[in-house]
């Protein structure tokens, strides 16, 4: 079916025809569920193209993809590159599509069935640009992947800006597991910069500068497969906190108050400990901190398990201080993480 037909069976649900955008990198078991899901989809294959982009993989990525097009999926495309980054994969994909929407995922998440058709919704208004979805935890995951996955979309942390508005601690923007944009958006910003880490957002920023509209759907749902490894996730979280030094010296008004608070902690604890010996203030304070943060990661381990009334009474006793002992991680990584981009920054310089 050509565009112009698929056009004519446009639905009021799916007032779009979307491409459907993925960036593949030795992931081929997640990518099979992610296309299997995406076949499963409430709109019809007919008005949506799934186009993967192979970030140059050296698994049998590119062997399974063949076989897919060879068996007779019609409304799929790949591109095979070498190794560039997500963000030249995307924009690679997007100079391939037909759709006048992208939308993205990650191949460690699982789109509800009716997550394109969510996602496409509000693009009835010819103002919005872009448009995120939420995230939901992965329910054959582990007890530590679900702790992660609280501490990243938890209001009681930084990862709290990621879910409902975004606007109460700072400002939402949409990002690439969940996501879409309009194909004018793309043409009036170029697309993903860059950059490794942080483009999504990148990009997001310059579409509302563009005059766009950014809208948050809640209903436009994926279950998001979490970092399996203590050890994973504190290397996640410390490229969010280098990616935010330098999405501040691209836009110096992406860098919010929020966005400070992990590196701004471990500087007035290093000061503390420092002046403690000379100054009473200081030995007074040192000496109430470990009280306040003994205080909030009770009532953090407990926010956490009491919000999980879904999982056996041992797992929830588990997260009640996984949960608090991922929060210390991630705070720590995302500061360690900033200064060291503050540190990268200056040796460019």
């Amino acid at each position: 079916m050509n565009r112009a037909a698929a056009r004519n069976r446009i639905t009021e649900t799916a007032p779009h025809l979307v491409s459907v955008i993925i960036a593949a990198y030795n992931r081929k078991h997640e990518l099979q569920e992610l296309l299997d899901l995406l076949a499963q989809q409430t709109i019809s294959p007919d008005l949506f193209e799934i186009i993967v982009v192979d970030d140059g993989s050296t698994d049998d990525t590119l062997f399974y993809l063949k076989h897919l097009v060879d068996s007779g999926r019609e409304n799929l495309i790949f591109h095979y590159q070498r190794n560039q980054g997500p963000g030249a994969a995307r924009n690679r994909g997007m100079s391939m599509a037909s759709g006048d929407v992208f939308a993205f995922t990650d191949t460690d998440c699982r789109p509800r069935p009716n997550w394109l058709e969510e996602l496409l919704k509000p693009f009835a208004d010819t103002h919005v640009g872009a448009v995120g979805g939420a995230e939901e935890y992965d329910a054959h995951g582990t007890v530590l992947q679900r702790a992660i996955h609280l501490c990243m979309t938890s209001p009681f942390t930084t990862g709290g800006i990621r879910g409902k508005t975004g606007t109460k601690l700072a400002r939402y923007y949409p990002r690439t597991f969940n996501m879409a944009i309009s194909r004018e958006a793309f043409e009036k910003t170029g697309g993903f910069a860059s950059l490794y880490h942080g483009e999504d957002i990148e990009l997001s920023f310059r579409i509302r500068q563009a005059g766009f509209a950014l809208v948050f759907n809640e209903r436009a749902r994926v279950y998001h497969r979490r970092r399996d490894s203590l050890q994973g996730f504190f290397r996640q979280v410390l490229k969010m906190g280098e990616a935010r030094v330098t999405l501040a010296r691209l836009h110096p008004q992406m860098l919010e108050p929020l966005h400070l608070a992990p590196a701004a902690g471990i500087l007035a604890l290093l000061a503390l400990i420092a002046l403690a010996p000379v100054l009473d203030t200081a030995f007074f304070l040192l000496k109430l901190l470990p009280v306040a943060v003994f205080l909030f990661l009770i009532v953090l381990g407990s926010a956490a398990s009491s919000s999980t009334g879904d999982m056996p009474v041992k797992d929830r006793l588990r997260l009640f201080f996984l949960v608090p002992a991922c929060f210390i991680l991630q705070q720590s990584a995302y500061g360690i993480g900033f200064y060291r981009g503050l540190w990268k920054g200056l040796i460019k310089r």
